[in-house]
Order: structure tokens, then sequence, then C-alpha cells
């Protein structure tokens, strides 16, 4: 990295720091209101009011509406979410002290439609009885076909019941019976059949049974994902602020933007384990069915301040774009299909990332024009087509380009990057103890910042594309600073094709080595990394990266070989491979396990590093600790 793009760097976070505190000093100037009165009728006793009382605060133009504190069972909804508004602009839903009950899991919670400068601020959602369900392993099969699970008492027993299941049996998550906690060294195991065989007893069989049987033993606790529906959802919104909002019992994406203009606030809110059913004697093992923070293809992304999210079924963040398929490539002009849910989605002026799903990125152009094709039948459909369903209505559109990409071929992938969720901020969160990542990042112009991210199952931050499940796109100018990754990444320590194989990764993708680097001026400094084993810190398909004053306390106690697939070598610290321009100065290690054979590893393509050798400091305790203090154990006990 040479002295001008260090500086380019450092300039550039600089900018985004100033500017996310320059948006949250005028969204709180904007705060002020004058409330309107709520309905004499609208009370606990009385939740079928609740939602006219705010449409009536709303049209009589008072601006907000502060609903009387007290537990509101919702009546069940005749549509699919149990409140839903569209096209609200400057009004402020305040429900400090109130609950919201629903009963229906496969019902959505609170909807926004088209919805701008909207504040929903204090309310907890619940939805109870708890949606989904878990109970201990009996037995597996000797030739592990199949395991035989007990409902726990109190947990809902219909998992036959594909209306509240979904379509398909349900996945399900091994959880250590003594913590709690999803079981080291394990995975999901996804279900092929789900047969009754009990008043409270089921058989689960397996698709590829050993890699995830063999992992599952007599007396471990399962967690099943049941139907999945947003709990509160922003579609096509922008500069919303939902502040102080709880959700326990989370059915799906606890928090859902789609679309949109985007820059929506998140503050202060938090996701947290229902209550213990009344015959269950395990408390509930997870708080959601799936992520705890969603953000689709906005086009400015999230502003997430102060969050606590705990045991979500899923990723604690995550941030992305979606990818569109080439059909056809004539020089400027492009034809595109867009994923069965979008109608429009590239605009003219956006600039466009083409990726083959097998060779990485190929090159970029701008659209200059975006022309719908009603007539024009799509080819048939690749192997990996995740997020194209090959039915009837498909969205075919004609792109103009500035200029043509060359190599651009059938069936190619194309990240706008205009919508890929770009200038996020996530500062002084909290995400603890869920399945999969803390965080699964996407979009450009991102800050990162003095977040605790702890027990995190799969990994801590991870930025990199997934063409698997048709998320977009790989990330330019972040800046991660100042957070704390502890203990995460256990549950794929034994997993040699995990390609997000750090405690950090910044990473490509599953399916081959891509044809140019796209990661670009990332910033990682004064991030401290404790309790890791493996590989804490991954740099692949990435150039001009800072690796600067981070600390790694207590790192590799055991010797894991995640990540060996793809050539990993999961006994150095930090792995770099397919990148150059990178620079490490001036980070710690302290009180390293034997399993540690290298601090920075390098695989094939990487050139023009610096600090390999230097950049690093191997020490007994921290520089500055007392002598008193010393380094601790693994609090993990691994």
């Amino acid at each position: 990295m040479n002295s001008r793009s260090f500086k380019l760097i450092q300039s550039w976070c600089k900018y985004l720091l100033f500017s996310g505190s320059i948006f949250m000093g005028a969204a709180a100037i904007s705060a002020g209101t004058t409330a309107v009165a709520p309905s004499r009728l609208l009370g606990p006793d009385n939740p079928g009011e609740l939602m006219p009382a705010i449409m009536h605060a709303y049209h009589s133009g008072a601006g907000q509406i502060i609903i009387p504190p007290g537990v509101y069972k919702l009546p069940e909804p005749t549509g699919g979410f149990y409140l839903a508004f569209a096209h609200l602009k400057n009004f402020r839903i305040i429900g400090k002290a109130v609950m919201l009950l629903r009963s229906d899991p496969t019902k959505g919670g609170i909807n926004f439609t088209d919805c701008r400068h909207v504040t929903l601020d204090g309310i907890t959602l619940r939805c109870d009885p708890i949606p989904y369900t878990q109970g201990r392993i009996l037995k597996v099969n000797r030739q592990r076909h199949f395991l035989d699970v007990r409902i726990n008492a109190g947990y809902r027993a219909d998992l036959t019941n594909t209306s509240q299941f979904s379509s398909a049996p349900p996945s399900c998550t091994i959880f250590n019976p003594q913590t709690f906690r999803i079981m080291p060294g394990t995975q999901d195991i996804n279900a092929s059949k789900v047969t009754k065989i009990g008043r409270r007893e089921f058989r689960i069989y397996a698709h590829n049974t050993r890699p995830f049987l063999g992992s599952a033993h007599a007396g471990e606790l399962l967690a099943f994902r049941s139907y999945i529906r947003e709990d509160i959802a922003l579609d096509g919104c922008s500069d919303m602020c939902i502040q102080h909002v709880t959700i326990m019992a989370g059915t799906g994406f606890c928090y859902h933007e789609i679309g949109g203009a985007g820059n929506n606030q998140y503050i202060d809110d938090s996701i947290v384990f229902p209550p213990k059913p009344r015959a269950a004697s395990i408390p509930p093992l997870k708080t959601s069915n799936a992520d705890g923070l969603h953000s689709s293809m906005a086009r400015h992304g999230p502003i997430i301040i102060g969050c606590h999210f705990e045991g979500t079924g899923d990723d604690g963040i995550a941030i992305h774009g979606t990818y569109s398929m080439l059909q056809r490539a004539a020089g400027r002009r492009w034809i595109v299909l867009f994923p069965w849910h979008l109608k429009s989605y590239i605009r003219p002026g956006d600039l466009l990332k083409l990726y083959n799903p097998h060779d990485g990125f190929l090159g970029q152009a701008r659209a200059v024009a975006v022309t719908p094709l009603r007539d024009y039948h799509p080819k048939r459909l690749p192997a990996i087509n995740m997020g194209f369903d090959g039915k009837p209505p498909q969205h075919c559109y004609s792109v103009t380009l500035n200029y043509p990409v060359a190599g651009a071929t059938y069936a190619d992938r194309i990240s706008d990057t205009s919508a890929n969720g770009s200038g996020f901020i996530v500062r002084n969160c909290v995400i603890r103890n869920n399945r999969a990542r803390g965080m699964i990042i996407k979009g450009d112009n991102g800050v990162i910042e003095n977040n605790m991210i702890s027990g995190c199952s799969v990994g801590g931050i991870e930025v990199a594309p997934e063409f698997w499940w048709n998320e977009a796109g790989s990330s330019c100018h972040l800046l991660i600073e100042g957070n704390t990754i502890k203990h995460v990444g256990y549950a794929t320590l034994n997993l040699p094709y995990c390609f997000q194989a750090g405690a950090i990764s910044v990473a490509a993708h599953t399916t081959g080595p891509a044809a140019a680097l796209d990661h670009s001026g990332i910033a990682i400094v004064d991030n401290r990394f404790v309790d890791e084993n493996g590989i804490n810190l991954l740099l692949a398909d990435a150039q001009d990266v800072l690796v600067s004053g981070n600390r790694f306390i207590n790192p590799m106690r055991k010797a894991i070989n995640r990540g060996a697939a793809f050539h990993f070598d999961a006994s150095s610290l930090v792995w770099l491979q397919q990148c150059k321009d990178i620079l490490m100065a001036d980070n710690q290690v302290v009180n390293p396990g034997a399993a540690m054979k290298k601090l920075v590893g390098v695989g094939t393509q990487v050139s023009l590093s610096k600090g390999v050798d230097s950049g690093f400091k191997v020490c007994a305790v921290p520089v500055g600790t007392p002598p008193s203090v010393r380094a601790g154990t693994d609090s993990a006990g691994r």
C-alpha cells in the first residue's frame, strides 16, 4: 500500500465519522412534534382501536400519537401483517411501556410501506405463544440415517404442520444441554423428512446424513425454525427511525428493510429472550427464527446505533443487495433478468459490477438507460439460481451501458452497487450468542465501530458476497474500528469448506478463484480479538487494506482445520490469499496458544504486503497492563 492509498483511507474514515455525527444531530433536532390525544376507547382492554386511533391521529395532522401503556392483544389481521401502514410521512408513534402481542406466527408484526420520516418509539412486540420449538435428542440411529427427538414440555409439538413450519421440513440447530448455547463443532440439521412417532416424539431424517447427524448425540437439545415472517418491516421506506423497540420471540427477520432510498435509523433497539413457558423446565434456546436486522437493497444503508441483539436464529446484522442475471450481452446493451420479487431495480446512473459465479469479478459499467421487455422469455436457469424461480411473471429489462464490459456471458451476475446498503453505520451495538455471523456485510462506504460481538457460532464480522444465496456484493471503503470480537466461529471449527474462516473475514466466495481483486480501501484498526481459535483475521480477494493497532488476546488454544478446503492455513493468526497492497503495523498478540504456528500466513497471489514480519508483537500481557494484572485463561474452556 502506497502512502497515497493510506492517506485516502484515513481521509475517507474521518469523513464518514463526521457525516454520521451530523446525521444523528439532525435527527434529534427534527424530533419535536405536538401529540394528539388518542381515542378515549383506546387502551389495553380495546386493542382493536389501536390501528384506527393511529390513522385518526395521522390524518388529523397532529404529527404524533402517544399510545396509553399496557399489554395489547392485537386482533387477528385479515392481511399479512397485524399492523400495516402505507405512505405515512413526518409522523411519530410513541408506545413507551406498551407491549403488543400477536398470536399467529404466519402473520407479520408491523409493516411500513413507502413511508418517510416516521418514528416508531418504545414498543415491545411479542409473539405469544413462542413461534418456534425445541426438544431433546433421544437417540441417533447406528447408521446415522435419522435421529429421534422429544419436544420439551411447554413448547409446540406440531412439527409436521406445514402451515406453521413452512412447506419443507424444518431445519434445526444443536444446543448444549448445560449451557443452552450452540454446541461447538456442529452444523445445522436440514431435515429431508419428519415423521411423528409419539405424542411429542418425532423422527428427523437429514440431507447428507453423515456430516450433519455425525455431530448430534443423545441428550443434546435441538431448536427448530418455524414459519418465517418479519416482525417489523420497512418496504421501500426512507429516513425512518425505529428506536427503543424490543422484539421478543421473533418470527423471522426481526427488523427488515427492503429497497427504497433507505437512510433509516435503528437506535437502542433490542432482541431478547421470551419468558420460559409455564409448563417448561428448559428456557427458550433462541430469540427468533432468523436474522436480527436485515437490510436488503437499500440505496443508503441503515444507521444502527446502540442496539442489543441476543440469541437470534441467524445473522445478527446483514446488509446487502441482490444479483440480477445476464441473459444476453451485445456491446453496450445487456438483457437482464431481475430476481422474482423485483419489478424494477437497476436505475439510470447506477454503477453495475459484473461477476461470473465461478471466476469472480469481470468488470463494471454505468447504466445509461433501463427499459422493460414485456415479451422476452429468459433462457433456462443455470444450476446456481437462488432468487430466480423461473415462474412468470419474470422481469426482464434492456440495460444500456456507458461502455461495454469484456467477457460478459449468459448467467453472469450483476451487482447494482447503488442499491447494496452503501453508507451504513453500525456503532456501539452488542450482538451475542446467535447462530451464524455477528455481521455479514456486502455494502460500500460503511463504518463498523465500537461494537461487542460475542458467542456468534460462525463468525464475528464477515465481509463477503454470496452467489449461492443471491446476496451482493463486495465492499469498498470500510472502517472496522474499536470492536471486540470474542469466542466466535466455534460451531465451524472442523469445517474445511468454510470460506468465511476468520473471526473477521474479508473473503471472496465459495465456488472458485476470483479473476480480479474486488474488496478495496478497508481499514481494520484498534479491534480486540479474544479467545479465538484458528484464523483470527482472513484477507482474501482484497487490496488496499490497513491492519493496525489490533490486539489478539489468548488466540489459538486449539488446533482446527476450518478453511482447509480453500487452502487456508488454520495455524496462522492472519491469513492472506489473493490480495495486494496490505499494510500491517502496531498489532499485539497476547498470550498465544501452541496452535499458532505463524503470525501471518501467505497463500497464493499475494503481493506488495508490508508488515508480514514486523507488524505484530508477541507479548505475555498487553502493553501498558499493570504487573499485577495477568492475561486471562480461555473463558470458554476450550
